[in-house]
């Protein structure tokens, strides 16, 4: 079981800059590298404060050049909007930058104005993913593809750079026709788990296994949302930066997200959960409470991979790179301890996928 820093890189308070943004997240990684995560992910998303990463290769390919250990990738690249030959060539400058750390997300997307933007119909985008997924799975497997599809045509092309080992793959995805594809290619399946207790997550996984009918060990990874703080009015702060950003998540799903500029709007929704509710049964407070709620994870989900994403308040820089901190220091030998019997230092040498 491996553990991951998810990185949305979002503008949370007019503050902020794209830069300083683009700072914490470099400190973040380090810290990350320094106490044993496994790697870091890095979103991609355009045309709003909601993220600032529009290049998420781009982003690991920075973050190879002053990490040593940690694995990184694009978590998830948005396929229909690449130029898939394109897209191969800087996953495997990636792979080589980082001397074979890479790791490949791969997604439909889902943000309407993002497609507009970019000139691509959103009803297009299932069969883009699978054609582009198609070119880089051919590419890996041999270093050289041909592709005659709908949408994507490329005449016999040679990848120089192809690594010899090819990237771990994951789909992020809630489409079961996605998920099922993902399945019977041995692809691991992002789910994204937000602060849902442990039921609605279990139920979450079994769409997933039903999707991946009649494949055997069907791999799950996890996006968790958590942040560690000894601060009360931290986590409070950090309570209602979650609901923030599942409305601003809410927004972004509309035709036209309601903005002031760069800032997205805040849409509340049916169902959604209240900061006290959140302070109660999310993984937010104290080391000691955000390990015994996500050691639950470890123990009755059993994903393969679990990434943890702390940047979704309106809190000061500082306390997010302590959070990253403490769970590094305090949370992670537990959740390991639990998955494996004993909590190995991963900083002294790398954990294969």
């Amino acid at each position: 079981m491996q553990f991951s820093l998810f990185n949305i890189m979002a503008i949370n308070d007019p503050r902020q800059s794209a830069q300083s943004v683009m700072d914490t997240t470099k400190e973040a990684v380090a810290i990350a590298e320094d106490t044993g995560f496994d790697g870091a992910w890095f979103a991609e998303h355009h045309f709003s404060a909601f993220s600032v990463c529009a290049s998420p290769t781009m982003m690991a390919m920075h973050c190879a050049g002053f990490t040593k250990r940690i694995r990184l990738g694009p978590g998830v690249l948005v396929v229909p909007l690449h130029q898939p030959t394109r897209m191969i060539e800087e996953i495997a400058m990636l792979d080589a930058a980082s001397n074979g750390r890479a790791m490949i997300g791969l997604g439909t997307g889902h943000q309407p104005h993002e497609f507009r933007s970019m000139g691509v119909a959103m009803e297009e985008r299932r069969d883009r993913l699978f054609e582009g997924w198609d070119l880089l799975e051919m590419a890996l497997r041999t270093g050289r593809a041909a592709y005659n599809g709908r949408y994507v045509r490329v005449p016999e092309t040679i990848f120089p750079m192809i690594p010899a080992t090819s990237p771990e793959l994951f789909v992020a995805t809630h489409d079961t026709i996605v998920m099922a594809r993902a399945a019977q290619r041995g692809a691991t399946i992002f789910l994204s788990a937000g602060p849902r207790t442990i039921p609605a997550v279990a139920a979450a996984r079994a769409e997933i296994l039903a999707a991946g009918v009649g494949v055997q060990n069907i791999r799950i990874a996890l996006l968790r949302y958590c942040f560690v703080t000894e601060d009360r009015d931290e986590a409070r702060i950090a309570a209602e930066g979650v609901i923030g950003f599942m409305r601003r998540m809410r927004s972004l799903r509309m035709d036209h997200p309601p903005r002031d500029g760069i800032h997205l709007d805040q849409v509340p929704f049916s169902g959604e959960p209240d900061v006290d509710w959140l302070l109660a049964n999310a993984a937010i407070g104290s080391s000691e409470v955000v390990a015994q709620r996500l050691a639950l994870d470890v123990t009755e989900i059993r994903p393969r991979h679990i990434a943890y994403y702390m940047g979704f308040s309106t809190l000061p820089d500082a306390a997010v790179l302590r959070s990253v901190q403490l769970f590094g220091e305090r949370v992670l030998p537990r959740l390991r301890e639990q998955a494996w019997g004993s909590a190995p230092n991963p900083a002294k040498g790398p954990s294969p996928l």
